[in-house]
């Protein structure tokens, strides 16, 4: 069995590496490859493919695995796995691995930290340079009290709504079925027009892509919007978004998927980062331990974590 890794070697200990070359070849792809020319389409032994997304610019299609020989399986190093043909796959009997909840703590750290920015206006001071001006659109605002709607109460979403319950914010969420009764199950609507903060954390499949809808965004009332789950323009209309925050009537936060701007290129209230949220260091060193973890599961024909859709 031939294990091909694209990441980079030094993300694994020592340990790990002896692990996975126990039950196969160790072959890692560090660098960036052209799709059409990858390494192992021209191998005939039977493989596993180990990647990343960034590698495969967040797309792995029918057109590049029907080219890998002896495919056994597929070993994701995301939790998210939209960007891999499943039904291909199914149809082919590839086995699909992907690696949840590794970094819930992180995601949800970082819409909080996305929410007090904006609360507390940081966008606007830095792109004043810290020129200190007492005035109405600088006037900040406390969270205690405010009320947090949060879009998908999954692992990320529940968590979420811990730290903001524990900052004594009032929680409501919907969700497509009911989750938690410590917290108000509402409707979308109720959620855009009285949450002063709106984190949608749902996942982003066929059913959810595009499930914000303007209708809902032009309700808001000087509501703040966090997303760092999903890629804006998958799930609502970034535009509009924009457009509002931008015209100061609404306050938004999210990670920039390479729209070639900066956080000082827009106006408003927005605070725009890189896609940082799930980057810390513990979440890579679990990242890496589940995502072995799967690679000798499917070796040893007992795969964990097999996404089964």
């Amino acid at each position: 069995m031939k294990l091909y890794i694209t990441y980079t070697k030094n993300s694994f200990t020592n340990e790990q590496i002896r692990n996975l070359q126990q039950v196969g070849e160790v072959i890692f792809l560090e660098k960036v490859f052209e799709l059409d020319k990858a390494p192992y389409f021209e191998d005939n032994d039977e493989k596993i493919l180990v990647v990343d997304p960034d590698w495969y610019n967040w797309d792995i299609n029918a057109s590049h695995l029907s080219k890998v020989k002896n495919l056994k399986a597929v070993c994701l190093s995301t939790t998210a796995y939209d960007w891999i043909d499943l039904k291909y796959c199914k149809e082919n009997n590839i086995i699909v691995c992907n690696i949840p909840k590794y970094s819930t703590d992180s995601v949800a750290e970082y819409a909080i930290f996305l929410m007090m920015c904006l609360a507390k206006k940081f966008p606007l001071q830095l792109k004043k340079d810290y020129k200190m001006e007492y005035s109405i659109p600088m006037l900040t605002t406390e969270i205690r009290n405010k009320t947090v709607g949060i879009i998908g109460l999954g692992t990320i979403g529940t968590k979420i709504a811990e730290i903001c319950n524990s900052l004594g914010m009032n929680v409501i969420y919907w969700n497509r079925t009911e989750k938690n009764n410590n917290y108000k199950n509402v409707d979308l609507e109720t959620i855009f027009t009285t949450a002063d903060f709106i984190l949608p954390t749902f996942a982003t499949n066929e059913d959810t892509r595009k499930l914000i809808s303007d209708d809902l965004i032009n309700k808001m009332n000087g509501n703040a919007i966090i997303n760092v789950i999903n890629n804006p323009e998958e799930i609502y209309n970034h535009k509009l978004l924009l457009k509002l925050a931008e015209e100061e009537k609404i306050s938004y936060a999210f990670e920039i998927y390479d729209d070639g701007k900066k956080m000082y290129d827009y106006k408003g209230n927005i605070m725009a980062t890189a896609p940082y949220a799930f980057y810390t260091k513990e979440a890579i060193e679990r990242l890496v331990a589940i995502w072995c973890k799967n690679v000798i599961s499917v070796v040893n024909n007992n795969p964990q974590n097999v996404i089964e859709e």
